[in-house]
């Protein structure tokens, strides 16, 4: 489990969900985003899966989504 302010993710989220949790931003402007960033979360083109580290890097580089999927 990661926690950066008042986010916490736990499990893996795949790109359309982070998408969705910066407000279905388009897949360029997110990878311009995480541009720096890239190689050490290890990002390629096509479907992926990241677990919450990942996505915890990916919140600190870029800051708090705007949408958080809470999961029951």
């Amino acid at each position: 489990m990661s926690q950066l302010a008042d986010v916490i993710t736990q499990g893996a989220f795949n790109k359309k969900q982070l998408l969705e949790m910066y407000g279905n931003v388009d897949m360029k402007t997110f990878e311009d985003w995480i541009q720096d960033i890239k190689t050490p979360i290890r990002w390629r083109k096509g479907k992926q899966v990241f677990p919450p580290k990942v996505v915890q890097q990916i919140i600190e580089h870029i800051g708090q989504p705007i949408r958080i999927k809470v999961l029951n």
